[in-house]
C-alpha cells in the first residue's frame, strides 16, 4: 500500500487536502470519490521529479495526459463548468509544460472554440485519436465515458510497453557489461599480460594467442574498429529512416524468432484495442482506419490497413479485409466475423486484445524466465575462456622459472 497526498474539492466547490493510503492512483481517486469529494490532484506522497528542480527537463507523459482525463470525466460528471474544471487542474498540475499547455486550452475555450478544437492545437501532447474522441464525446453528450476510455485505453497501452520494456531492460543491460568488460580487458589488461608472456619467451596456448591477437588488433586499430561502429550506426540510421528501408524493418522485426512474436503481439493489442474503442464511438469506418493509421507504429502494418480500407470501400466485410490482408491471425478473424454477424463488433474486438494482451503476458514471463540461463551459460563461457587464456600461461611461466 502507497500514500497518497490529494486535493479534492467538495460540492459547495470548496478546497479539500489530505492524505489516504491505497495500492493505486486509481483506488486513491475511489476512495476520494466514496468520500462525496471531487478529486484534483492525486500523487504519491514522497513523489520526485527532476523536473520539479530543472522545468527545462519537464516533458508532457502520458501519465499527465491520463490523469487530466480522469480528473476531467469527474469534474465534468459533476456539473462543473468546463472552465471552471480547467481552471482547477491548471491550479493542481506541478508539470509546469502541462500547466501553460492548459492554460492555453482554457483561453481557447474561452474564446468560443469548443474542447476538441482547443486540444487540437497541441497535437504533441493530445493525439489525433483522442481529439477525435473528444470531438466525438462533445457531440453525443458522452464525454464523461469517452474520456474514461481514452484513460483506459492509455493505461492499458502503457502497462504493455511497461512490461515489454521490463522483459528487455535485464538483458540490456548484463550484456552492455559484458562488452564493457571485454572492452576494458582487451584494450588494457591483456597487453600488459602479453608483455609479460613475451619477456619469458615461453609457447603460449591457443587460447592465449587468439586473445593477444585479438588485443593487438584492437590496441593498434582501434581508431578503424570506432570509425566502422560509427559509420555502420550512420549507415543503419540512414537507412532505416529511409521508406523502403523503414518499410523492411517493421515486416522483418515481426518474424524475428521469439522477439517477433513479442512485435507482434504488442501490435495487435493496441490494434484491436484502438479500433473497437474508435467503432464503439460511432465514428465512419474510413475516419476510424485513418487515424488508427496513425497511431500504429509500423510502416509495414500501416501498409496492410490501406488495404484494408479500400477493399472495405469497395464493399467487402471487415473480416474478409482482414483476411486478405494475410497478417492477422485467425482469431482476430473468427471473433471480427462473429462480430458483425451479431453487430457487436467492438464487443468482440475487446476480448481479442485482452487474448493478446494475456498471450503477450505469458510470453513475457517465460521469455524472463528462460533468458537469464542463456545469459548465465554465455557469461560463463567468456570468463571460462578467458580464465583459460590468462592464467594456463602463467602456469607455464612459474613452471619455467622453477626449472631456470
Amino acid at each position: 500500500m502507497t500514500i497518497y497526498s490529494y486535493r479534492a474539492r467538495d460540492k459547495s466547490g470548496k478546497l479539500v487536502v489530505g492524505r489516504l493510503e491505497a495500492a493505486s492512483p486509481i483506488s486513491a481517486e475511489k476512495q476520494i470519490e466514496d468520500l462525496r469529494l471531487i478529486p484534483i490532484h492525486v500523487e504519491e506522497a514522497t513523489s520526485f521529479s527532476w523536473g520539479d528542480i530543472f522545468p527545462i527537463l519537464q516533458t508532457v507523459s502520458k501519465k499527465d495526459v491520463i490523469i487530466f482525463s480522469r480528473q476531467l470525466a469527474t469534474l465534468y460528471q459533476s456539473g462543473v463548468p468546463l472552465t471552471k474544471s480547467l481552471d482547477s487542474l491548471i491550479e493542481f498540475t506541478r508539470n509546469r509544460k502541462f500547466k501553460a499547455i492548459l492554460n492555453g486550452v482554457k483561453q481557447d475555450v474561452e474564446s468560443g472554440q469548443t474542447l476538441s478544437q482547443s486540444l487540437a492545437r497541441h497535437p504533441n501532447v493530445f493525439s489525433e485519436i483522442y481529439v477525435n474522441m473528444v470531438e466525438v464525446g462533445e457531440t453525443s453528450g458522452l464525454l464523461y465515458d469517452i474520456l474514461v476510455r481514452l484513460a483506459l485505453l492509455m493505461e492499458k497501452d502503457m502497462a504493455v510497453k511497461s512490461k515489454v520494456r521490463s522483459a528487455t531492460f535485464y538483458p540490456k543491460i548484463v550484456l552492455s557489461a559484458i562488452v564493457i568488460a571485454v572492452v576494458i580487458l582487451v584494450g588494457f589488461v591483456i597487453p600488459k599480460f602479453a608483455m609479460l608472456y613475451k619477456s619469458f619467451n615461453v609457447p603460449l596456448p591457443l587460447e592465449t594467442r587468439i586473445l593477444v591477437a585479438i588485443s593487438n588488433f584492437f590496441v593498434n586499430y582501434w581508431y578503424i574498429i570506432f570509425g566502422a561502429a560509427v559509420g555502420a550506426v550512420i549507415a543503419v540510421k540512414l537507412f532505416l529512416n529511409s521508406k523502403s528501408g523503414r518499410l523492411w524493418w517493421d515486416e522483418y522485426k515481426l518474424k524475428v524468432p521469439i522477439f517477433g512474436s513479442i512485435f507482434y503481439k504488442s501490435m495487435m493489442g493496441q490494434f484491436t484495442r484502438i479500433f473497437g474503442l474508435l467503432f464503439q464511438s460511432g465514428l465512419p469506418i474510413n475516419r476510424s482506419f485513418e487515424l488508427i493509421r496513425n497511431a500504429v507504429n509500423n510502416k509495414f502494418f500501416t501498409k496492410k490497413i490501406d488495404e484494408i480500407q479500400l477493399d472495405v470501400t469497395k464493399g467487402e466485410s471487415i473480416s474478409n479485409s482482414f483476411k486478405n490482408s494475410k497478417i492477422f491471425s485467425s482469431i482476430v478473424i473468427q471473433m471480427v466475423s462473429v462480430g458483425e454477424e451479431t453487430g457487436h463488433i467492438d464487443e468482440m474486438l475487446a476480448k481479442v486484445s485482452d487474448y493478446f494482451d494475456e498471450d503477450l503476458d505469458h510470453q513475457l514471463s517465460m521469455l524472463q524466465a528462460s533468458i537469464e540461463p542463456v545469459l548465465l551459460t554465455i557469461i560463463f563461457g567468456m570468463v571460462l575462456f578467458l580464465a583459460l587464456a590468462i592464467y594456463l600461461p602463467i602456469i607455464d611461466v612459474i613452471n619455467f622459472v622453477k626449472r631456470g
